[in-house]
């Protein structure tokens, strides 16, 4: 497994390069693919990589240039640690705390406790990850207030799934919860990780960062303020809203930032990135909500033909297991439907800022 998961990060990785790449790879792919990563190298292992660059142009054969290209292009995404030592705590501070994690779930919310070594195993993983990069750039405030967004959306997610587990044990144990448990902790760590290193797609400011934040700030206020005003709803705790203000911010967030920095790709990741602040914020408003409910009822007639035969002892723990299902559900597609309004919104950004341009005084003039 992963080996299979490195072979499509592999793969992934190199189509994002040779697509959103600077325009300075030249040739054939593999050329493209070796060109683009070295360009992303740190700065003490560019002279390698126009060393690499140069011997590609030795290398002939299509299978022979497709294994070069894929051997830089891992150097690229996972360089040797130039401190091991500081690696090695790292990976063993998060295997101990990943235990601890484990065993303390397994006491409280056993029915949770595959979930939490899950994900103490995989944000383990990515912190030692970052720790193996050599040189991490300083972040800038806009990154660390990003950064504490993504943080807060996590552990807030993660706080109401425990809470739910522990006032209602049952409803956190099915048939699938072992693969709703795996899903929901690799779902949350691929959104942290995106959010706290997202790649550099046509904006080398920080510009789309800001955009992406404020609309998701915006978006989860929208969300808070429905769930706080509005009658709670077994069924729809957030209404009709929920997917509109979700739309409405990626666009915006797209929008502005393709405008605002004249890139397209730059547009795109602000809007993914919104979507990705904003789900887990999202997530936990809307089953905080429904944990709120004094009395659970049965209104939708599907479920009162299902419950009888669900196993579930109450109907408490019934609608508060198909809702935890239905959200990480959510958080699994938000992304890739999101990234179609992103594609739009930044087409349209780019656009504005053209006919912007083009209709000027200074142009008229």
């Amino acid at each position: 497994m992963p080996v299979v998961v490195l072979l499509a990060v592999l793969v992934a990785a190199g189509l994002l390069l040779v697509r959103l790449g600077d325009g300075k790879g030249v040739g054939d792919v593999p050329a493209r693919v070796v060109t683009a990563a070295t360009h992303r190298l740190p700065a003490h292992r560019r002279e390698w990589g126009q060393a690499m660059v140069a011997e590609l142009a030795q290398i002939h054969g299509r299978v022979r240039r497709w294994r070069f290209a894929a051997g830089v292009l891992h150097v690229a995404l996972f360089p040797p640690p130039r401190h091991p030592r500081r690696v090695l705590a790292v990976a063993g501070i998060g295997l101990l705390v990943s235990a601890a994690a484990t065993v303390v779930a397994g006491v409280t919310v056993p029915g949770l406790s595959v979930f939490a070594a899950v994900l103490g195993l995989l944000l383990g993983g990515y912190a030692t990850i970052v720790a193996s990069r050599s040189q991490l750039p300083r972040p800038s405030m806009v990154r660390v207030i990003v950064a504490v967004v993504a943080l807060a959306g996590l552990v807030a997610a993660v706080a109401i799934v425990l809470r739910i587990g522990a006032v209602h044990p049952t409803a956190t144990v099915d048939h699938t919860h072992y693969v709703f448990s795996i899903l929901f902790a690799l779902i949350l760590t691929g959104y942290l990780a995106l959010a706290l290193t997202p790649p550099q797609l046509g904006d080398p400011t920080d510009t789309g960062l800001w955009w992406a934040l404020c609309a998701a700030l915006a978006a989860g206020a929208v969300w808070i303020s429905v769930a706080v005003t509005t009658p709670v709803d077994a069924e729809e705790i957030l209404p009709v809203l929920a997917q509109p203000v979700a739309a409405a911010a990626v666009l915006a967030a797209s929008i502005g930032a393709a405008a605002a920095t004249r890139s397209l790709p730059a547009g795109v990741r602000a809007g993914l990135l919104t979507a990705i602040l904003a789900a887990p914020i999202r997530f936990a408003v809307d089953l905080a909500g429904m944990l709120q409910l004094g009395t659970y009822a049965l209104t939708d007639p599907y479920d009162v033909s299902a419950y009888p035969h669900s196993g579930y002892p109450d109907v408490a723990s019934y609608l508060l297991s198909d809702r935890i299902g239905g959200d990480i559900a959510t958080l699994v597609m938000l992304p890739v439907t999101m990234l179609v309004l992103a594609l739009l919104g930044a087409a349209a950004g780019s656009g504005l800022r053209r006919w912007t341009a083009r209709h000027s005084p200074s142009s008229t003039a």
